[in-house]
């Protein structure tokens, strides 16, 4: 899984300690991703995680009857399951059902919520592929409207931008889901 490297503070302070970031490791010392240092006390604190690098200057973030140094990374001591996932971007190659529920079965062009039927913005006649960054949800009138022409040649305008699902942004969510019952 891929994580993202937050700016780091250049010096630790009390008003900006929070929003360093802290490396979340699993059991298995596999690198799951980067949590603000404020979500990572707390995960110490409740028993699910332990210090595995601590900070360096030294940082203790205190309360009334507990101090904990701020670490650099953390580790997680249950196993969370992370299934293989299949990089999914702009140009792979998508389905007609993936692309209704990506649109929330929304007509791309006059966002009517009985889109049925996928357009290709660049239409499959002039080469456009069956990608997810050239595919939108579509109702029957917009698509028989439209045709085999492009948007502007059409004058539609697309109400949003098609991209790829991000399925990783989903994956990080349910993980996070998990530990807050813990």
């Amino acid at each position: 899984m891929r994580f993202r490297i937050q700016h780091q503070p250049a010096a630790l302070t009390a008003h900006n300690w929070m929003n360093a970031g802290v490396l979340v490791l699993n059991v298995t010392y596999e690198a799951l991703t980067e949590i603000p240092a404020e979500r990572a006390v707390v995960l110490l604190s409740m028993g699910v995680a332990e210090t595995v690098a601590d900070r360096e200057p030294p940082f203790p973030v205190r309360s009334q009857r507990v101090a904990i140094a701020l670490p650099q990374t953390i580790r997680l001591l249950r196993y969370v399951y992370v299934p293989h996932q299949v990089i999914v971007d702009d140009g792979s190659r998508a389905t007609f059902a993936g692309v209704l529920r990506r649109d929330n079965y929304r007509c791309g062009y006059c966002d009517a919520h009985f889109a049925g039927t996928v357009d290709h913005v660049l239409p499959r006649s002039r080469g456009g592929p069956n990608s997810w960054a050239n595919l939108v949800a579509c109702c029957a009138p917009c698509n028989s409207f439209k045709s085999d022409r492009t948007p502007e040649e059409a004058g539609m305008r697309l109400l949003w931008e098609p991209k790829a699902p991000r399925h990783a942004e989903k994956a990080q969510r349910r993980i996070w889901k998990e530990l807050a019952t813990v």
